[in-house]
């Protein structure tokens, strides 16, 4: 069984919108999206930051979910709001403390200039560098914040007061993963698996998501399925050696993040590449803990949705533009999630899953890296 307390093995955002969107083109990084010139009467203002890229299906789906809410509630993009993106791309090719700290300067100055009714920002590095950030140098001028796919506990920042009542402009979605409904799925499919380990990036979300895990829920139920080790690398050859390792020390490998790590010059490896990887030399049933890792190649994918998560934090962000107050709106974990599966690396394995479990998955890709 795992040491709780090691971690030991992680060896661990017109003038002003201009410059950050010529800036972003220069270094071949998605730029903040400009708001439709044709929307130029409609009633509110719209600005989104995502942590990642739309090369990320995640984010993808989030702004998706995002945009599809915000009609639901009755909000026409051509009628009643503008909308502005910027996308900081810090999974892939902003990594550094630095960079991040310069995009989220491109993303602030976009907001500013931009002057949004209400702001959503998405996943941990834009709530951290843009979100908070903004509330603390503005404190007079509080903007109303939706936040999405946070992994670290959000009150550890000074406008949040607390999770029920956050107290000022700032509410949202966590993102808790899934263990117990995932070890629970992969009992049902996989009845003699017991043991189970868990591995990942080691990206800053992917850290969060495992002190969660850590020192979370005590009373959480897994059933059967014992946890042998939770390990994290930031190069792709330790992951190689673990998965070989655990061939014969495990029933089932679950992957959290596989996005950050590197290999031996430190520049980060491809995802598809270890996905092909995985599919070449790994022989055990794989787990993935978010849902879209079934479409990469994953076996299985019992994760939060990010169309369904944005879907829920569109909503958030339309009652409070049509009155409702951020510092009362609860922020909870919205168990949005999908069970997915890959038949394509099901074959590549040997399994063949039960008509009626593919049949009640939310999504079955036929293909590696199906898009």
């Amino acid at each position: 069984m795992f040491d709780l307390h090691s971690n030991s093995r992680i060896k661990l955002g017109f003038a002003l919108a201009l410059v950050a969107m010529v800036i972003a083109v220069a270094c071949e990084a998605p730029k903040s999206e400009p708001a439709d010139a044709g929307a130029a009467d409609a009633t509110h203002r719209i600005f989104v930051v995502h942590s990642y890229s739309t090369a990320f299906p995640w984010t993808a789906d989030l702004h998706e979910g995002i945009v599809d809410s915000l009609s639901e509630s009755g909000l026409n993009p051509d009628r009643d709001y503008q909308l502005q993106t910027f996308y900081m791309d810090t999974r892939i090719n902003f990594t550094t403390p630095e960079q991040i700290r310069e995009r989220a300067a491109e993303a602030l100055e976009a907001l500013q200039d931009f002057a949004p009714d209400i702001l959503f920002v998405t996943d941990d590095v834009a709530l951290e560098h843009v979100a908070v950030r903004y509330a603390e140098q503005n404190p007079s001028d509080p903007l109303p914040t939706v936040f999405a796919g946070v992994n670290v506990d959000p009150t550890v920042y000074a406008p949040i007061s607390s999770l029920d009542v956050p107290g000022g402009s700032i509410t949202g979605a966590l993102e808790r993963i899934p263990y117990e409904e995932a070890f629970a799925t992969a009992q049902r499919l996989f009845p003699d698996a017991t043991r189970v380990v868990i591995i990942g990036d080691a990206g800053s979300a992917t850290q969060s998501a495992r002190a969660a895990f850590m020192f979370g829920d005590q009373s959480a139920d897994y059933g059967s399925i014992e946890v042998v080790d939770f390990l994290l690398f930031e190069e792709f050859e330790q992951w190689k050696s673990a998965v070989a390792e655990f061939q014969d020390e495990a029933d089932f490998i679950a992957i959290l993040n596989f996005h950050q790590l590197r290999d031996a010059g430190g520049a980060i490896v491809a995802p598809s590449e270890v996905i092909d990887w995985m599919v070449a030399n790994n022989d055990l049933p794989e787990i993935g803990l978010l849902a879209d890792w079934a479409r990469d190649g994953i076996l299985v994918a019992v994760g939060n949705s990010g169309l369904k998560t944005g879907a829920y934090v569109g909503t958030l962000g339309a009652d409070i533009l049509d009155g409702g107050d951020p510092a009362t709106t609860p922020i909870v974990d919205p168990k949005q999630t999908d069970v997915n599966f890959n038949l394509a690396r099901a074959r590549s394995l040997g399994i063949e899953f039960a008509p009626d479990e593919v049949d009640a998955a939310d999504m079955a890709f036929e293909a590696i890296g199906e898009r």
